[in-house]
């Protein structure tokens, strides 16, 4: 009898009106009848005396009602504690056509939006993320904090890839979710797919790989089917090995033949919400819902109240003089034990549409705030679970409040809620290991918060910087573009000059020879014609004299503006053979992801850019794999 007591001992404030009417029934019985008793008797009328029987099976049917109220307990009960291990995975393609502009300001950008429209509806079950160009990488494992994958795609592009322009893998990232899932303990799952594309070989992989699986697969095709080129970061247009611009095309048959087999949705992309909605109406509710079993089972005190029921319904029947027959059969009959939870619960078919996890309908039946509370749970109502749970004094309803706030994203009011759960259970190893999970979450936020704030202080430093940079670089184009007109005008200028000197050299010299042949028709003829042939020489002579100095002013124009286009194409050849040797560090870089990384030397360092840190991860992952093969549509 240690482990006795009543749950609701506030019930027994109800005897006060049966002590009051055995009161009033106590003085009632000293007031005699109409006739006296000594008359009575001697005309020989026995008075009859008023019967107790009545007021004593009230008395004790009273006292049974009321103390069944009450709640006594003997003892503990399990009640259920609820963890759902349901899971899906989010694979992002992240290849370089994720950068084609059919789409503004690019896909990459649209695809990013569309998955974290996503995320506030997975709130039941585990999300894991996985990127994928040639290779798949895991960017993130199972996780309940949305809030995390949020931040990793916001970081997540083709430039972190360890193996640009190799194309894309689904299937290798279809299998690295299904291996995800596996070791997670789960037989089956939903995959969503964010891609731009499948090819036929792809296509093919894919399905030997899910065939005759429980995996389902619901794609998101980001991109049209005209498509268009690819604008790479630094402006260019993306090309093949032959130099033609690639065209990003999104073809969406394989698409829908891939989510067809597998029961899911293949949607393109919308503006509004619709594509989104569609996938979320099929993902919402993990297929596999789990509830864990703890090591350590956390009891609540049970209410045996409902063993009264049975005597007070056999003294109610004793009110009738017909009832006795009744009364035995109730007695001595054997009561299935369905049909006596009838009588004993209100919340019977609450329990009925909870067991065949019908659990809205359930918790809009329940009146046990503890049952309500645990209904509303799985059902995913976690605000209503914490109005239902919150108030309740049981162990078990506490733990499950925490659990509510946590599911909720209220860490700080769950993360209190345990800590006071501990304080008066310290032996709770659940309640131990979810308040570690809590506690690293909170860590985590606080340092993706500072990430973040320093990645957009240094954000707006680069902005800066680069905003600057091209001040500059304009500044020197103007400067240059100027000086060359400059020039150009001079030695326009020169030309001008020198063929204005020379027109008018020749009019003066027909001039001259004009007026020497009139002088020369005024003298003889001997002597004009000997001066003649002087003067005709000495024409000749200064003639030729100027017509070679203005052949060497034209040679020497022409040897300057050969000169300055030499300078112009040194200077061209110089920026090209940079650009060059830089596209072939980064080439190289790309194409052997098992060198060591000068990045994976600075984890260690404070500070690091939330995207750096992302672009290690994945290149110690691509340090463990196998080089991928070409593609069929490598660029």
């Amino acid at each position: 009898m240690a482990n006795f007591t009543f749950l609701y001992p506030m019930w027994f404030l109800a005897l006060i009106p049966l002590v009051a009417l055995i009161v009033i029934q106590r003085k009632n019985q000293h007031h005699g009848g109409l006739i006296a008793p000594h008359i009575a008797k001697q005309l020989g009328m026995v008075q009859k005396k008023n019967g107790h029987g009545f007021l004593y099976g009230l008395s004790v049917i009273w006292f049974c009602v009321t103390t069944a109220l009450a709640g006594p307990s003997f003892g503990y009960k399990e009640t259920p504690s609820f963890q759902l291990s349901g899971a899906r995975i989010l694979v992002m393609d992240m290849s370089r056509s994720l950068y084609a502009t059919d789409l503004k300001p690019n896909r990459l950008t649209q695809a990013k939006y569309k998955a974290k429209d996503l995320l506030p509806y997975w709130k039941e079950g585990m999300t894991g993320l996985v990127a994928y160009a040639n290779s798949s990488y895991l960017v993130s494992p199972l996780t309940g904090d949305s809030k995390t994958l949020d931040n990793l795609i916001t970081n997540l592009s083709p430039e972190i890839m360890p193996y640009k322009g190799k194309g894309s893998n689904l299937s290798t990232a279809i299998n690295q979710s299904i291996e995800m899932m596996k070791k997670s303990g789960h037989q089956q799952g939903d995959i969503v797919v964010l891609t731009d594309g499948i090819s036929s070989s792809q296509l093919k992989k894919v399905t030997v790989l899910i065939d005759g699986t429980k995996w389902r697969i619901s794609l998101l095709g980001v991109g049209t089917t005209n498509g268009a080129p690819i604008e790479l970061p630094n402006g260019q247009l993306l090309t093949d090995n032959t130099g033609k611009t690639v065209v990003a095309k999104l073809n969406p048959q394989p698409l829908q033949q891939i989510a067809t087999e597998t029961h899911g949705v293949a949607q393109l992309i919308q503006s509004d919400n619709s594509d989104i909605d569609a996938i979320v109406r099929l993902t919402k509710t993990p297929l596999e819902q789990v509830t864990k079993n703890s090591d350590t089972q956390v009891n609540s005190r049970a209410n045996h109240g409902y063993w009264l029921l049975f005597p007070i319904v056999l003294l109610s029947l004793f009110a009738f003089r017909k009832g006795m027959i009744l009364a035995l059969l109730l007695v001595l009959l054997p009561v299935d034990k369905s049909m006596a939870n009838t009588l004993l619960s209100n919340d019977y078919n609450a329990h009925q549409q909870y067991e065949q996890k019908e659990y809205q309908a359930a918790s809009e039946q329940f009146q046990s705030k503890q049952w309500k509370g645990a209904a509303q749970y799985k059902a995913g109502d976690y605000k209503g679970a914490i109005e239902s749970l919150t108030g309740l004094s049981d162990v078990q309803s506490q733990y499950n409040l925490a659990n509510a706030l946590a599911q909720n994203g209220q860490l700080e009011d769950a993360k209190a809620q345990y800590e006071s759960l501990l304080q008066a259970n310290p032996d709770m190893k659940d309640a131990k290991t979810n308040l570690d999970i809590v506690n690293k979450a909170l860590e985590q936020q606080q340092q993706q918060q500072q990430q973040q704030n320093d990645k957009n202080k240094q954000s707006d430093k680069n902005k800066d910087n680069k905003e600057q940079d091209q001040n500059k670089d304009k500044q020197n184009q103007d400067n240059k573009d100027g000086s060359d007109q400059s020039s150009d005008s001079k030695n326009s200028q020169s030309q001008d000059s020198q063929q204005n000197q020379q027109n008018q050299q020749n009019q003066q010299n027909q001039q001259n020879q004009q007026n020497q042949q009139n002088q020369q028709k005024d003298k003889s003829q001997s002597e004009n014609e000997s001066k003649s042939d002087k003067q005709e020489k000495s024409d000749a002579s200064s003639q030729e004299q100027k017509q070679q100095a203005q052949d060497k002013k034209q040679q020497e124009q022409k040897e300057k503006e050969k000169s300055a286009q030499a300078s112009d194409k040194q200077n061209d050849a110089k920026k090209e053979k940079k650009q060059a040797q830089m596209q072939s560090q980064q080439g190289q870089v790309d194409s052997d992801a098992k060198t060591t990384d000068p990045r994976l030397q600075k984890l260690e360092q404070s500070g690091a850019k939330e995207d750096e840190l992302l672009r290690a991860l994945l290149y110690l992952q691509a340090q463990q794999q196998e080089p991928p093969q070409a593609s069929e549509n490598e660029w």
